[in-house]
């Protein structure tokens, strides 16, 4: 159990958790938590050692993504398990287990499915407000679609769309990706890397924007 900020609309928490379930593909569990001061004690020893920064909030970040990937991993079967951080700074998952985490300011995030239904995936979230105009051409394309999406936050939800796919693509190919090396079309829902991944992409957008790559 855990106290929530004052601030936190509760509501927020609970659309997100819809929204997770509403993009999961069968044999994904999601989850959803408020980044809280403290958070950081839910970080496992193992894990403790492999996060590098001391900055508190960054660790307390850490630790709420830590403390849902541990309750998905334990409805898997898999109790007290580390979820230690990668040398390119990505989780690392039992055998047999593919997962991401993500977070903003407020809020974590975390999926995990067994190999068995997926094969990899990668989320992210990210505020609903437009991308910096600066970083638009760095971000887009020529072969992106973005279809009709909002204008205004299209830019932002392929910015969210490329970092899940990235995610996503990392752990079956090893390969680090720019943006320029995703290609992602709304329209068919996938992502295509330059090395010729092919990821399902979805996304949503309510007081947060979610992302989801995968491939089942």
């Amino acid at each position: 159990m855990h106290t929530r900020p004052d601030s936190f609309p509760p509501a927020i928490e609970t659309a997100l958790d819809r929204a997770l379930i509403g993009l999961a593909p069968p044999g994904l569990l999601t989850g959803c938590r408020p980044i809280q001061v403290g958070d950081e004690q839910f970080l496992l020893p193992a894990e403790r050692a492999s996060i590098a920064t001391r900055e508190h909030r960054a660790r307390d970040a850490s630790g709420a993504g830590r403390k849902i990937a541990h309750e998905l991993l334990q409805r898997l079967g898999w109790a007290d398990l580390a979820v230690t951080r990668g040398r390119m700074g990505d989780p690392v998952w039992p055998a047999d287990v593919v997962g991401s985490i993500a977070h903003d300011d407020e809020l974590a995030v975390a999926v995990v499915a067994q190999t068995n239904a997926i094969r990899s995936v990668g989320v992210d979230i990210e505020p609903v407000v437009p991308l910096p105009t600066d970083l638009l051409p760095i971000v887009t394309t020529p072969q992106d679609r973005l279809g009709n999406l909002d204008p205004d936050i299209g830019g932002r939800i392929l910015f969210a769309a490329k970092e899940a796919a990235y995610k996503a693509s990392f752990p079956l190919d090893g390969l680090v990706l720019g943006f320029e090396d995703i290609a992602v079309d709304f329209k068919s829902g996938e992502a295509v890397t330059s090395f010729g991944r092919r990821l399902t992409v979805r996304f949503s957008v309510s007081a947060r924007i979610l992302a989801l790559a995968y491939t089942a």
